[in-house]
């Protein structure tokens, strides 16, 4: 007669420890990919809106009106005016105040209005619109047309100097870029403001009020502007760094980027 033989306890304890180390390898290696592939996904992401940063920052600052870029004190603000087109103009008396300008037009089908500049580099500051000055301190209108056309200045404005190339530029309000928290937020529709270091207290804090999300998510505190004017020699170059921190995970990035804003007066 054939006896059956079953596992012992000895057996049946070897086995379950056996089948628990494997378990427990097997959870950490899937645990360790997948958390490696998260961390991948998250270093990704921070640079992509590393590149969306300076994608942004680069644009504004090269089509900002030369002389205009200016940082505040404690680097945490970039204040700039944006061209919103430009073209030349025929003649330009620097002598008195002009109350009209004849200039080649912008546009065969639309009028462009915003504020007239005009060699703003050796002009003065630009925020401030002072008469005279390189910016004027009302918004004029280029009118559409396919042949010269003419701009009307009321009041009457005085420009320091003529440009070189008698290009003028028609500008926008001022924008500014600024962290607050871990947000990078582009600011419209403040208005001017003389002094830079007074921005703070003129930036709206809605959306609805002109303030819009750039880039997120960033260190606290960890965004510094710096910026070496151009001259009539030399380029201008804008240094900025910052940090980036994807939230849930340890993964942070660090950048420094600089940007030439060449200078075309």
């Amino acid at each position: 007669m054939r006896s059956c033989r079953g596992f012992t306890l000895i057996e049946l304890l070897i086995v379950i420890v056996l089948s628990s180390i494997v378990a427990v390898i097997s959870v950490q290696f899937i645990s360790r990919t997948t958390q490696g592939a998260l961390d991948a996904a998250a270093r990704q992401q921070l640079a992509a809106t590393a590149a969306v940063i300076h994608e942004q920052v680069g644009r504004a600052v090269r089509q900002a009106l030369p002389g205009s870029i200016r940082t505040t004190a404690d680097g945490r603000c970039l204040e700039y005016i944006p061209v919103l087109t430009g073209s030349v103009y025929a003649t330009l008396d620097t002598s008195r105040a002009v109350s009209s300008l004849t200039v080649l037009p912008v546009s065969a089908t639309e009028a462009v209005s915003g504020f007239l500049a005009i060699y703003p580099l050796p002009g003065g500051d630009p925020y401030r619109r002072n008469n005279p000055g390189p910016l004027a301190a009302q918004p004029v209108t280029v009118p559409a047309g396919t042949a010269p056309v003419t701009i009307t200045l009321t009041p009457p404005h005085r420009f320091p100097a003529a440009s070189p190339k008698r290009r003028f530029y028609i500008t926008g309000s001022p924008e500014t870029l600024c962290q607050d928290g871990p947000w990078l937020y582009r600011y419209r529709n403040y208005g001017w403001v003389a002094n830079v270091n007074n921005l703070a207290a003129a930036l709206p804090a809605t959306a609805a009020a002109g303030r819009e999300v750039l880039a997120t998510p960033l260190v606290p505190g960890s965004l510094e502007w710096r910026f070496q004017p151009p001259t009539l020699q030399r380029n201008g170059l804008l240094v900025y760094r910052l940090t980036l921190a994807q939230p849930g995970s340890t993964e942070q990035l660090a950048i420094a980027q600089e940007v030439q804003v060449r200078n075309v007066p």
